[in-house]
């Protein structure tokens, strides 16, 4: 009886741990126009969710409109933003993203160049800092937890600080391998792109994409 009565404790206590493990940290839900590109220390649940250790931490985000088309939804064309460095500081919350995005083409795309986003918990802003990763070329495959880590080095506006960086734990690669990308990222990347391209072009894609399935 004994017995029973320390297990039940001692299973008590380990759920007492762990339920206080899992609320010691900042759970961050971004709008459906938006995804979640990297986190600087913390759990991609998908695009739109992520969970982050307590402490001053950053989110990678990107801003994704798509503008209807008239004629088809095959026609819709994407606009999107740089990738949006966002560093804040955080304990124990529940935060949203928050962006006031025109629902107009003329002004999803002014937006799309220079998108302003808040972070807020319970209709109460957040103080952050917010700055654009800037990048070129085709951006398929691309690692982006290390283009912020890149980012960082640089000491952009919205770097970490040296005591945060320090504190970030090391994601080591094997020699010479290279970053593994996940499946879903793959498939926004190439949704992107194809939203992006005109219908002759998306044609063409597909011409070449069915013979090779």
């Amino acid at each position: 009886m004994k017995s029973n009565r320390g297990l039940t404790g001692f299973v008590l206590l380990c759920a007492a741990l762990a339920v206080g493990s899992a609320q010691a940290a900042v759970v961050v839900k971004v709008p459906d126009n938006f995804r979640i590109l990297a986190v600087s220390n913390g759990t991609l649940q998908d695009e739109q969710h992520a969970t982050l250790v307590d402490g001053e931490q950053q989110l990678l985000v990107r801003f994704e409109g798509v503008i209807p088309s008239r004629s088809s939804s095959e026609n819709d064309r994407q606009v999107s933003s740089e990738p949006q460095v966002v560093r804040y500081q955080g304990s124990n919350q529940h935060l949203q993203l928050t962006a006031s995005v025109p629902g107009d083409e003329r002004g999803m795309q002014a937006y799309a160049k220079a998108p302003v986003v808040g972070l807020q918990e319970n209709s109460r802003a957040l103080a952050i800092q917010q700055d654009a990763l800037v990048t070129s070329g085709i951006l398929l495959g691309v690692d982006w937890n290390g283009k912020l880590a890149e980012y960082n080095r640089s000491g952009g506006k919205a770097a970490l600080t040296a005591g945060a960086v320090a504190a970030q734990p090391a994601a080591p690669v094997a020699g010479g391998a290279q970053p593994v990308v996940a499946a879903s990222e793959l498939e926004g990347q190439l949704q992107q792109l194809f939203l992006k391209a005109d219908p002759a072009l998306r044609k063409r894609f597909i011409g070449w994409a069915v013979p090779q399935l």
